[in-house]
């Protein structure tokens, strides 16, 4: 499980009990969100040294580790090294991704592999503070403020945006990875292995993550004018 679904499994968990502790003031566990809260600002806290590290390495190191489209193919053996009599009628070529560790890279690559680790690191932390927020406000007395629905604003507007522009920078830093590993010289005889233009896929998933926490933001929204409109009734 990527660290991006165990952090939105977990923003989902304490939302569900951020709504369940309405009206209470004190949980019967106080102890389970402070330790979330907790452990969420110390990995939040190394993410962002990760990222740090991530960006010099960038630059910094003479090899670096990226995902790079390459074109396979089936190896069809001659006949007569075959251990049967099959034979391979017709077929074709495919695009995949390698993770490959490479060097000689050109500095635009590198750039684009930086960009990726510091928009990754953004979405990170902006979501793990947001498990910590909602497990601190879990137990709170007042469980909706209007800086936790700014926050869950800011959240999901980070993690729509963010995710489609590292997945983008992961794509265009393959393709440049690609053809500069991979493309042969003009004068060189034979097919480059990168004659298949790479193919860009953006993966939807965290965007409707994101939109769906705009939303939750506007519940949040709701309940604070139900909180406040109900203070002291009780």
């Amino acid at each position: 499980m990527d660290p991006f679904t165990i952090v939105l499994l977990a923003i989902l968990v304490f939302a569900v009990l951020l709504v369940a502790g309405i009206g209470r003031r004190e949980s019967p566990r106080p102890w389970l969100p402070r330790l979330v809260a907790g452990g969420s600002l110390v990995l939040a806290l190394l993410s962002a040294v990760a990222g740090i590290v991530g960006i010099v390495a960038a630059f910094a190191f003479p090899t670096l580790s990226l995902r790079v489209p390459v074109i396979a193919s089936a190896d069809i053996p001659p006949a007569d090294l075959r251990a049967s009599d099959a034979s391979v009628i017709s077929g074709g070529t495919e695009q995949v991704t390698m993770t490959l560790t490479a060097s000689g890279l050109d500095v635009l690559t590198r750039i684009l592999v930086a960009a990726e680790v510091v928009i990754t690191t953004v979405v990170l932390v902006t979501l793990l503070v947001m498990v910590a927020r909602l497990a601190r406000q879990s137990i709170s007395a007042e469980p909706f403020t209007p800086n936790l629905a700014r926050l869950m604003v800011i959240g999901g507007s980070v993690l729509a945006i963010g995710s489609i522009a590292a997945q983008l920078a992961s794509a265009f830093s393959g393709a440049r990875a690609a053809e500069t590993l991979f493309t042969l010289r003009p004068d060189v005889n034979g097919e480059s292995l990168t004659s298949i233009p790479p193919t860009v896929v953006v993966d939807l998933v965290p965007v409707g993550v994101g939109l769906a926490l705009v939303v939750v933001a506007g519940l949040i929204r709701q309940g604070e004018r139900l909180q406040s409109d109900t203070t002291g009734l009780v």
